[in-house]
C-alpha cells in the first residue's frame, strides 16, 4: 500500500491542486479512492475531503499530516468518475471543486460523518410524549428498516429524520434504503407493448446504427411527432440493454416528468431495478441511491439533469427524452453546465449509444444528426391517430369582442362545447403572475424592481408587486413615484388573471392553476398532473409546465392565449423557443380516441413560427431557422461563449468589460483568427440590472471547435478581477439577456 493519499480539499479557489496525507496503519488496508475523509488543514482544522489517488513519494522539506478519519468506507466515485468532472470543469472553464460539490453534495459528506451502524434507542430529555411512544416502539422491535418502521409506528418520515438529528435514533446505512419509488409498491409489473409498424422500422435503424462502426460515439436521434409512441420504442431498447447485462440512464427534463417517466418504468421493470434522482429528493434519499447505484445495484435510473451525475455503474445506455428543453441546461450557480453534452462525454466513456428524441428537436441536434445521417423519424401518431386540428385567432380583430380583451369569443365558444361533452382543457399563458406591467397613464412610468431593471409582476393572490428575478415585493404604489398621478394601471396578462376570467366565465367547471407559485410542497406538482389525470379537473391553466409530457386522452382542446409571448425578445434562439412550446402544448390534444382541437390567440398571425406550429411542421421551421443561424454565425455553425461582468458600480462593470474585450480582440488579431474567433460587444445586458449589480456582455462566437474553446480557456484563466466585479462564464447559453 502506498505512503500517502492524494486528498482534494473541500475549498474553493484551489481548482484541481491535491494535498498529500500520511495514511495511518490502521487505515492502509480501508483506504479508497472516492472515499469521503476527514483531513487536518491549516487554521481551519478537520475539514471534508476526498481521496483521489496515492504515491510514495514527498518532498523532504514536507511533513505530512495524518488523516483523521474514514467518513465513509463506501466510496462515493471511481477514477473514471474524477475524469468525467474533470472534463466538465474544463469544458464550461469552472474551478474543479465547484463542480465536484454540484456532482456530489456536500450534505452527502455530512451524512457520512452522522451515519452510525445500528438503529438503537437513545434516551433524550428533548423528545415529545408521541415522539417517545415512537422511540418506545423502536426499542421493542429492534433493527428493522426505516420504510416497515413508519408503517409500523404510522409515522411520517420526516418525523423520524427530526428523531435522528436530534440524536434519538440512529440509523443503519446498510439496512435502511429509503426508495422514492415505495409510493409504486403496489404496481403490477406491465408487459411491453407490441411495437407497431413505424415504431419496429425506427427500433430496426436504431439498432443498426448502435452497431455501426461510423457512428463514432455521436448521438442518435430520434425525431417522432407528439403522441408518435416514442417511449414505447425506448422500453424496448431498455429491455434489450438490461437483458445484456448493462444499465441504463433516462433523463427527462423536469422533475415532473422525471416523476411521471419513473412510474412508468415502475410499472414495466418493477421498482426494485428502477430509482429516481433529482434535485428535490431528500438527503437520505439521495445517500441511499448514491450508495446503491456504486454498487450496481440498479439497472435503470431516471431523474432530471442532476442524474447526468449519479454514479450509475456499467452503463450500456442512454436516453434524453424531451432534448430540446431548456432545463437541461443549469444557468446558475456555477457550473453551468448542460446534462446533454455531459451526457455525451459520458456516452463516449462508456462506449455505449446516447439516444436523443423529441418532437421538436433542438435545432443543432437536428442538423448534425441529420448530416451525418444519424436520424430516425417517426412522422405520424400512434396508430395513425389523427393531429388535432389548429386554427389560428387574429386578435387584431377579435379583441375587442374577446371578454375582458383576452379571451376570444371562438375559443369562449370551443371550451363551452368541450366541457358538454365532459372532456377536458388545457389553457396555456406563459406568464405567472396576474399583469404582467404596472404603468402610470399620465406620465408613462413603469414600476420596476428597485432592484432589478424589469417591471415587476401584480400578483393577485398576494396582493403584492414581485420580481420574479430577485423575489422582492411591495405594495401597490397609491401614486406615481415619478409624477405623483394616482393614474397607475394594471395591463398584460399571466396566469393568475386567466384563472379569475375563466372562472367568471365557466363557474361550474372545475378549475386549477399550475404553475412555480402554487407549487410549494415538492409533490404538489405531481398531485395536481395526477388529478388532472384522474378527471377530477375540467381545465388545467398554466405555463410551459403543462406544454410537456401530459398524456390525458382526455383532452380535447388546447387554448394559447397569447402565442406571440415568447417570439418577443431580443435573443437568437426565441423563434425556436416559441416554435418548440407552441408544437408542444398542440401535442396534449387529442391524445386519445376523441380528435382534438388547438387554438392560438395571437396578433402576427403570419408569422413564420407560427405558421409552421399550426401546421405541426418542424421541417419548415426547420428550414428558415437554419439558413438564418448559418447566415449570422450562431450555432450549429459556431459555438458561443458568454462573458458577463456585473457590478454595484457601473462604471466598474464597463471598465473592466471594456478591458477584456481590447486584450480578447488584441491576441486573436495578433494570431490571426479574427474572422473565425469573433467577439461582439462589450454592450450593456438586455437585462441591464439584475439584484442591484450593472450587467455588460460580451459574445464570444467560436468557429474553431476544440481549438477555438481551448484558446479562450486559457485566456480566460489569465484574467484577474478586481473584487467589486463578478465574472460570469456561460459556455453554450440558452439566452444572451
Amino acid at each position: 500500500m502506498p505512503k500517502y493519499a492524494l486528498a482534494l480539499v473541500n475549498i474553493k479557489g484551489l481548482g484541481v491542486k491535491t494535498f498529500s496525507y500520511l495514511i495511518p496503519d490502521e487505515m492502509k488496508d480501508e483506504i479508497q479512492v472516492g472515499q469521503a475523509i476527514l483531513v487536518p488543514f491549516g487554521r481551519q482544522g478537520l475539514i471534508n475531503a476526498f481521496c483521489v489517488g496515492f504515491s510514495d513519494y514527498l518532498p523532504e522539506e514536507i511533513k505530512a499530516k495524518k488523516i483523521n478519519k474514514i467518513l465513509d468506507k463506501t466510496p462515493l466515485f471511481s477514477l473514471e468518475y474524477l475524469k468525467l468532472l474533470e472534463w466538465v470543469a474544463n469544458y464550461y472553464i469552472c474551478d474543479f471543486v465547484t463542480v465536484l460539490n454540484t456532482a456530489i453534495p456536500m450534505k452527502l459528506i455530512e451524512k457520512c460523518s452522522k451515519t452510525e451502524k445500528s438503529i438503537e434507542y437513545l434516551s433524550s430529555e428533548n423528545t415529545t410524549k408521541r415522539q417517545k411512544e415512537i422511540l418506545d416502539l423502536l426499542k421493542e422491535k429492534g433493527k428493522m428498516s426505516l420504510i416497515e418502521f413508519e408503517r409500523l409506528a404510522k409515522t411520517t418520515r420526516a418525523t423520524v429524520m427530526k428523531l435522528a438529528d436530534a440524536g434519538c435514533v440512529k440509523l443503519a446505512d446498510e439496512e435502511i434504503y429509503r426508495n422514492p419509488l415505495e409510493i409504486f409498491a403496489d404496481q403490477k409489473v406491465e408487459p411491453l407493448y407490441d411495437l407497431n409498424d413505424e415504431q419496429t422500422k425506427v427500433y430496426n435503424e436504431i439498432n443498426k446504427q448502435i452497431k455501426s462502426k461510423t457512428r463514432k460515439n455521436e448521438p442518435l436521434l430520434l425525431y417522432g411527432v407528439t403522441a408518435s409512441g416514442k417511449t414505447e420504442v425506448y422500453f424496448k431498447l431498455i429491455k434489450d440493454t438490461i437483458d445484456s447485462g448493462k444499465n441504463v440512464l433516462f433523463l427527462a427534463p423536469e422533475i415532473a416528468l422525471a416523476s411521471q417517466l419513473t412510474k412508468r418504468l415502475a410499472r414495466k421493470f418493477g421498482i426494485n431495478d428502477v430509482a429516481i434522482w433529482h434535485s428535490s429528493i431528500s438527503d437520505g434519499e439521495r445517500y441511499d441511491v448514491w450508495q446503491k447505484l456504486y454498487k450496481n445495484e440498479i439497472k435503470i435510473l431516471a431523474g432530471a439533469r442532476s442524474a447526468v451525475f449519479a454514479p450509475l455503474k456499467n452503463i450500456g445506455l442512454i436516453i434524453i427524452d424531451e432534448e430540446h428543453e431548456n432545463a437541461y441546461k443549469q444557468t446558475t450557480p456555477a457550473p453551468r453546465y448542460d446534462a446533454r453534452k455531459v451526457a455525451r462525454k459520458l456516452a463516449e466513456f462508456h462506449n455505449c449509444p446516447l439516444i436523443l428524441g423529441s418532437a421538436t428537436p433542438d435545432i443543432e441536434s437536428y442538423y448534425r444528426a441529420s448530416n451525418m445521417k444519424l436520424l430516425s423519424e417517426m412522422p405520424h401518431r400512434f396508430n395513425n391517430a389523427p393531429v388535432a386540428q389548429t386554427s389560428v385567432i387574429n386578435m387584431q380583430n377579435h379583441s375587442r369582442q374577446a371578454y375582458r380583451g383576452v379571451i376570444s369569443i371562438p375559443l369562449q365558444t370551443a371550451i363551452k362545447e368541450t366541457l358538454e361533452k365532459g372532456q377536458q382543457v388545457i389553457l396555456l399563458i406563459n406568464r405567472r403572475g396576474y399583469s404582467t406591467t404596472t404603468q402610470c397613464q399620465a406620465c408613462g412610468q413603469v414600476i420596476e424592481c428597485e432592484n432589478c431593471s424589469i417591471p415587476m409582476i401584480w400578483h393577485s393572490d398576494g396582493m403584492e408587486l414581485k420580481c420574479h428575478y430577485c423575489g422582492k415585493t411591495k405594495s401597490f404604489p397609491e401614486v406615481c413615484p415619478k409624477c405623483g398621478s394616482n393614474a397607475l394601471k394594471n395591463s398584460g396578462t399571466g396566469t393568475q388573471k386567466i384563472e379569475i376570467l375563466i372562472k367568471e366565465l365557466f363557474a361550474d367547471a372545475r378549475i386549477e392553476r399550475i404553475d412555480s407559485d402554487i407549487l410549494q410542497k415538492k409533490t404538489a406538482h405531481i398531485e395536481l398532473l395526477n388529478r388532472f389525470q384522474s378527471g377530477e379537473i375540467d381545465i388545467l391553466i398554466g405555463t410551459q409546465m403543462i406544454a410537456k409530457g401530459l398524456d390525458n386522452p382526455n383532452v380535447t382542446l388546447v387554448g394559447v392565449i397569447s402565442a406571440d409571448a415568447s417570439f418577443n425578445l431580443p435573443d437568437y434562439r426565441a423563434s425556436e423557443r416559441g416554435f418548440q412550446l407552441l408544437t408542444q402544448v398542440a401535442g396534449r390534444s387529442g391524445r386519445g380516441k376523441f380528435l382534438g382541437s388547438v387554438i392560438f390567440q395571437t396578433y402576427n398571425p403570419d408569422f413564420y413560427a407560427i405558421e409552421s406550429a399550426k401546421a405541426q411542421d418542424y421541417k419548415t421551421f426547420y428550414s428558415t431557422e437554419i439558413a438564418a443561424r448559418e447566415e449570422f454565425d450562431y450555432p450549429p455553425f459556431s459555438q458561443v461563449i458568454r462573458l458577463v461582468l456585473s457590478s454595484e458600480n457601473e462604471f466598474r462593470a464597463e471598465k473592466s468589460a471594456q478591458e477584456i474585450a481590447y486584450r480578447l480582440c488584441s491576441i486573436i488579431e495578433k494570431q490571426g483568427v479574427s474572422e473565425r474567433l469573433i467577439v461582439l460587444g462589450p454592450s450593456v445586458c438586455v437585462i441591464e440590472r439584475i439584484q442591484n449589480k450593472h450587467r455588460f456582455q460580451i459574445i464570444i462566437k467560436n468557429k474553431m471547435d476544440e481549438k477555438g474553446h481551448m484558446f479562450i480557456s486559457k485566456f480566460m484563466q489569465r484574467i484577474t478581477m478586481p473584487k467589486d466585479v463578478k465574472l460570469t462564464i456561460d459556455v453554450d447559453p440558452i439566452d444572451i439577456l
